[in-house]
């Protein structure tokens, strides 16, 4: 018994009472290697499944079948059991069957024959799976495998929580796309735990009461918010940690609570993270991010040529939009990119094209720099690795010549110059007279 559920349900996964792993020859499924309860899962075929010698028999009922349809097929399946031979193949089945079909019926009957399409609690918006996936899954309240078959079960659009239809209206865990919404950004710190003693000796979620001294609900800690959970709400789903990741460049894989892993999955390509103000220093020990930095700089003066040119608009694919905004703040997913290598050739790409439009286009051209120091005829933008803005005028130099002239602008010293020369005329024009010379 222990040893069914610890295979078949997440809640078991990892823990002290886990046993080991099935076979690949049981995990392909056969009519004996069911579960417990024997159930047929989602990722196994009915077909396959059933015995040749009621294969014809017509039992197979639809998703959407209603009240009384169900409890023909469950006096059908009833006497189909007591026909068939003591301990063969077919009456086993039929049996598991038949409790399927009784789980489908209390479901039914809970909502007086009605299913409901669509729910909206703790901020999730449910609707009712119509046609489930090929994989098996988990309700994520009561951690129970859910049998697509004959159960009924909702699932939310926003975050993805799944839960039996029996299940739906006693969870507790908020959507995890509000609680993201209203946050606006990931937790920068380094597993924030408190201890037990803080959450009074309850799951942060069910507030189940958690103890050490019982296996099978130990209290597992949540990598990501520092807060333990009961094995119903927390499957050691792993993942990477953002503040590990921008504090210490750690892309190792922790445990956290489901909630998180669905906060984390939600949000994995939102532009949160603002390197350059949370740890700054990380440029200097990762030359790849340091080099995306100074990609998305050249993009943002891009962005400026393209957006004012009927053909550049074609340019600014999602990447360019993505990276290219002044914000400069990064998603994980970025983040993740820039660990693995990929963004960086997708980047070089982009700003190749777009270099080449800009240079080649007559409107674009137009708007480019001629250096006053060296006054050549070449044009120069400010996305130019061997050119240097201004800061106050925007004037834009080659880099060798700003140096060459002591790091000063020519068109700032002629601005002051003329503000000078104002000030002058002023008091030229308008000369304070003695007093004393008209008072006798």
């Amino acid at each position: 018994m222990a040893a069914a559920l610890a295979n078949d349900s997440p809640k078991y996964r990892n823990s002290l009472i886990c046993c080991s792993p099935r076979t690949a020859e049981v995990a392909s499924g056969s009519p004996s290697s069911s579960s417990t309860s024997g159930c047929v899962s989602a990722d196994e075929s009915y077909d396959s499944n059933i015995p040749k010698s009621i294969a014809n028999k017509k039992l197979k009922i639809h998703s959407s079948a209603t009240r009384e349809e169900i409890e023909k097929a469950i006096i059908q399946c009833k006497e189909l059991v007591l026909s068939s031979p003591q301990c063969s193949e077919e009456r086993k089945w039929l049996v598991r069957y038949l409790i399927e079909l009784r789980i489908r019926l209390e479901d039914l009957k809970d909502n007086d024959g009605q299913n409901r399409q669509q729910v909206a609690i703790k901020g999730h918006h449910f609707e009712r799976q119509i046609s489930p996936s090929n994989r098996k899954q988990y309700c994520d309240h009561c951690s129970g495998v859910i049998w697509s078959i004959v159960q009924a079960s909702y699932i939310c659009n926003d975050c993805g929580y799944l839960c039996h239809y029996k299940c739906v209206d006693d969870i507790c865990r908020m959507c995890a796309h509000v609680v993201m919404t209203d946050k606006g950004q990931f937790e920068m710190t380094i597993c924030p735990e408190k201890g037990l003693a803080a959450q009074n000796y309850k799951c942060a979620e069910c507030h189940t009461a958690l103890t050490f001294k019982d296996t099978w609900n130990d209290p597992r800690l949540c990598d990501y918010t520092g807060l333990y959970f009961c094995t119903t709400c927390h499957w050691n789903d792993l993942s990477a940690i953002p503040a590990r990741v921008v504090h210490n460049w750690d892309w190792e894989k922790r445990y956290i609570s489901r909630l998180a892993f669905q906060m984390l999955t939600l949000s994995w390509s939102r532009p949160y993270i603002d390197v350059e103000r949370i740890n700054s220093k990380l440029f200097k020990f990762i030359a790849e991010l340091e080099w995306v930095h100074k990609m998305r700089k050249d993009l943002e003066w891009m962005r400026r040529y393209l957006c004012a040119c009927p053909e550049g608009t074609l340019l600014l694919s999602p990447l360019f939009v993505q990276l290219g905004d002044v914000n400069n703040k990064y998603s994980m997913a970025h983040l993740q990119a820039i660990n693995d290598g990929s963004l960086e050739s997708e980047l070089t790409e982009l700003t190749e094209l777009c270099r080449a439009h800009i240079t080649n286009c007559a409107l674009c051209s137009g708007k480019g720099y001629i250096c006053e120091i060296c006054s050549n005829n070449e044009v120069i933008y400010p996305f130019d690795n061997g050119a240097i803005m201004c800061e106050k005028c925007n004037s834009v130099y080659h880099r060798c010549c700003w140096l060459r002239k002591g790091q000063k602008c020519l068109k700032c010293v002629r601005l002051e110059e003329r503000k000078k020369s104002k000030v002058e005329d002023v008091t030229d024009s308008n000369p304070e007279f003695d007093i004393d010379k008209f008072v006798e």
